[in-house]
């Protein structure tokens, strides 16, 4: 008799066939004169020059003990600004700063604000770079159009990858001690690793917030059953190899949920949370850092 965890697993592996199989060809036939498109020049001088920048100034910040991350950038005190989430449980020395010049950097240390999801981390060395400036307006209008630099997860490039979108509203999301702060609703493809990345006005290239998060919502009872087979430990078993070299048995149960939850990470709503400029320039402050 089959086991719930694999019954499960029989029904995601179903949904991910009938998926690709009812995909359609979007292709466009450029092979005649007709079709082909005319006086359309290829351009990047929205984002061209903010990509220089970029170039210099994102970095990776990898956990080495889990091999997870994501992105940071430089700001003008030498720092580096990412998501709280990317090194918070993660020891100082494990994290390493990873230049766009394959550099890797120790870090001295790091100070994180888990309500804000922002964190200040101070590398082992200089970095060689432009800082991104942050803006200092009161009122960043619904529609501005935004750029996001970063290094999304199963990306092994050394320059971060653009993202374009544009401001599309703010949303408030609760946090454990009870607070609500306000977020931005970004309409790009955000991913996991694009975590602590910059968000830019495409304006004038001010950093107008942080990745946070994507949106991929999850109703609490799909939420309880993926809990529910990450603690199940009975059942069949394995042992597998960590990234640190350490080993661990994993039930049946634990392995669909990991599985589950890896192919609910892929999802892609092209809707994400960015921190606002305002709480980023707050939360230097009160670091004694001046924006």
């Amino acid at each position: 008799m089959k086991t719930i965890a694999t019954t499960i697993a029989s029904i995601a592996l179903i949904c991910l066939l009938n998926v690709s199989a009812k995909g359609e060809s979007i292709m466009t036939d450029y092979s005649s004169s007709a079709s082909r498109p005319v006086s359309a020049p290829i351009t990047t001088e929205s984002a061209g020059q903010q990509g220089k920048l970029a170039s210099q100034s994102v970095v990776r910040v990898v956990c080495k003990s889990t091999n997870m991350g994501g992105t940071g950038f430089l700001h003008k005190s030498g720092q580096i600004i990412s998501a709280a989430h990317v090194v918070t449980g993660c020891p100082q020395t494990d994290i390493v700063i990873v230049t766009p010049s394959q550099k890797m950097l120790a870090v001295k240390s790091f100070k994180a604000d888990a309500q804000l999801d922002l964190a200040l981390i101070t590398p082992s060395e200089n970095i060689a770079g432009n800082a991104l400036p942050i803006s200092q307006k009161a009122e960043i209008a619904v529609g501005t159009p935004v750029v996001t630099w970063g290094f999304p997860a199963g990306y092994n490039g050394l320059i971060p990858l653009l993202a374009v979108g544009y401001l599309a509203g703010i949303d408030r999301l609760p946090t454990q001690s009870g607070l609500t702060p306000p977020r931005w609703v970004i309409n790009a493809a955000f991913n996991g690793g694009n975590s602590g990345g910059p968000v830019l006005s495409q304006e004038d290239g001010s950093v107008i917030g942080v990745v946070s998060s994507k949106l991929a919502p999850i109703p609490l009872y799909i939420e309880s059953a993926l809990a529910a087979l990450a603690n199940q430990k009975s059942g069949f078993t394995y042992t597998r190899t960590l990234a640190s070299g350490k080993t661990e048995t994993i039930s049946e149960g634990q392995v669909v949920a990991e599985v589950l939850t890896y192919l609910r990470s892929q999802t892609q709503l092209v809707l994400g949370h960015a921190v606002t400029s305002q709480d980023l320039v707050a939360f230097l402050k009160k670091e004694g850092i001046t924006p």
